[in-house]
């Protein structure tokens, strides 16, 4: 295969460009997060904004955002042309969609994308999507049935025709949602941040004087596919697997097989005999896992560019249909979070033996940790946030584990006086865990103690919440990874009765939600731990006495 590079641009203007354009993405980001109406948006990250050119070619995407929501923006772009082809596509219209087996997988996530026109002609695509926590259904639940059940599902459709709002299809929206203000206020901020930049790539071409953003699209596309087969070629050969043990709702267990193949300067990730999908809202449309899948393939690459189409073209995903990595219509699919975020893992597991440079343990952070409540307060008005809180990366060749970091999701750990502002609830303890990280030669990350305590009396709400959980790890706990120990089972208590994730529970006033959310697995022998770090972790009170000498063979003199 020829993957020469065209020289069109000197290497300077470039760099520049490719620069600008990544710097555009990030102003995207901050648009939304500035004049969103959320705190999912606007204090956990929970979105991803992209820019495409007019082949519908990636050229960046924000680099802060949750893989979930970014990786599948090309792919939901293409389904909405298909659906919306470009020559019916007038200069500002601008379209919407949330269909899960074309984006990122549930109702929540929304997609709205601006064709750019520069001169009368289409020369890219800003593309943005929010997880929304109302999108009405049966709110947040993996107790639906199927996905007729899990919220609005709104087709590809133009929100604005020729730069006026279409009033019919906000309409249909803001009367099938509970929240339509937050909704409705979200979706405008989406709709600015295309604005800003549809601005900034037209001025590119002004600046350029190009017809369109073909001559840079092309630079970056192929140079990155080069950069990105040379790094895999720096890979052994071969075929790795592993299986593993995933605990969803009610105790029942999954199994993840995974085998990543490299050949040259490819890298398939083939899922085949991955179990079949369940009843529990907790299946991934293929999008979705592909999208989870790439990330961790990427990270293990450590690639010098940002990515691009150029970077996703040597990856390839494989899973069964009717699988819970590729399940099929009408499945349900709120709480894909509890197999997809694992995806990183099995790479890394897999791959582990034949690049032990690359890896870490298996994430404590994963999956996802959080609650949603829904209620009224005292004066009458609703509340529904999604509150997020997070476990210990596992650790790596070289360092420990980061403790509480949101990997591979990678959205925000909720500020406290954020969540005590918009529930009324009191967070009454948020502390490392004792003894949560997997014991290696390098130590996982600490996860972390997280109490809330639903306030009574004036404080509280009118009547009961309604909440649901997100979690996971009670059952199966975070591997370790070449001789490193795994990190103990999360916990989740609510009114002193122990639960799991993803069922629809009433909070009383007065009531605590106790979560014990994992640290990451271990890194190589726990033997060969540097009696130093161990005398620090210690002297900090993150481990016990009892742990130093059961997994550390170390006693303090």
């Amino acid at each position: 295969m020829n993957h020469a590079v065209k020289q069109d641009l000197d290497p300077i203007t470039l760099e520049m460009l490719w620069r600008r354009l990544v710097s555009i993405v990030g102003e995207l980001g901050s648009t939304l997060r500035r004049t969103s109406f959320s705190s999912v948006v606007r204090d956990i990250g929970d979105y991803g904004c992209a820019i495409f050119d007019a082949q519908a070619r990636l050229l960046a995407q924000t680099p802060d955002s949750t893989p979930g929501l970014c990786g599948p923006l090309g792919h939901m772009l293409r389904k909405i042309l298909e659906a919306i082809p470009p020559e019916t596509i007038d200069e500002g219209d601008m379209l919407i969609g949330n269909n899960p087996w074309a984006g990122s997988g549930h109702h929540n996530d929304v997609t709205i994308a601006l064709p750019v026109f520069y001169q009368g002609r289409a020369v890219g695509y800003v593309v943005t999507c929010c997880h929304h926590v109302d999108i009405g259904g049966r709110r947040a639940t993996t107790e639906s049935r199927d996905n007729f059940e899990e919220g609005l599902r709104i087709p590809m459709l133009k929100f604005y025709r020729r730069g006026q709002p279409n009033t019919d299809v906000m309409a249909f929206i803001a009367q099938n949602v509970r929240s339509h203000e937050t909704v409705m206020g979200d979706l405008s901020a989406q709709v600015a941040a295309c604005h800003v930049g549809g601005e900034r790539m037209r001025e590119i071409c002004a600046e350029m004087g190009w017809a369109s953003l073909k001559p840079l699209a092309d630079e970056i596309v192929a140079r990155s596919e080069v950069v990105t087969r040379a790094e895999i070629r720096k890979l052994p050969n071969g075929v790795y697997r592993h299986e593993a043990k995933i605990d969803i709702v009610d105790g029942q267990t999954l199994t993840i097989m995974t085998a990543v193949t490299i050949d040259d300067d490819e890298i398939t990730v083939d899922y085949t005999g991955t179990s079949p999908q369940v009843k529990a809202a907790i299946n991934c449309t293929l999008t979705y896992a592909s999208a989870y899948t790439t990330f961790g393939v990427l990270c293990l690459l450590d690639l010098p560019v940002p990515v691009n189409e150029g970077t996703l073209r040597p990856i390839r995903i494989i899973a069964e249909p009717g699988s819970c990595l590729n399940c099929t219509f009408p499945a349900p699919v709120f709480g894909r979070t509890a197999i997809g975020n694992f995806l990183p893992d099995m790479v890394y597991l897999a791959i582990a033996p034949a690049a032990p440079d690359r890896v870490c343990g298996g994430a404590g952070a994963t999956p996802m940790w959080g609650q949603y409540m829904f209620g009224k307060r005292r004066d009458g008005a609703d509340f529904a946030p999604f509150n997020v809180a997070s476990g210990g990366l596992g650790a790596r060749a070289t360092k420990d584990g980061v403790s509480c970091l949101a990997f591979p999701y990678n959205v925000g750990n909720t500020p406290a006086e954020i969540v005590e502002s918009e529930v009324p609830m009191l967070v009454e303890e948020r502390s490392l865990w004792q003894d949560s990280a997997g014991p290696g030669r390098f130590r996982g990350g600490f996860g972390q103690k997280y109490v809330l305590r639903m306030l009574d009396g004036e404080l509280g709400p009118m009547g009961d919440v309604l909440a649901s959980f997100r979690g996971g790890r009670f059952v199966h706990p975070p591997e370790g990874v070449l001789g490193g120990g795994a990190a103990p089972n999360g916990f989740l208590s609510i009114a002193g009765a122990k639960e799991d994730a993803g069922r629809q529970v009433l909070v009383k006033p007065g009531d605590r939600i106790v979560s014990h959310i994992p640290g990451g697995g271990g890194y190589g022998n726990p033997r060969e731990r540097d009696r130093a770090a161990i005398a620090m972790d210690l002297k900090n009170g993150l481990i016990s006495p009892e742990h130093a000498k059961q997994y550390y063979g170390y006693a303090a003199p």
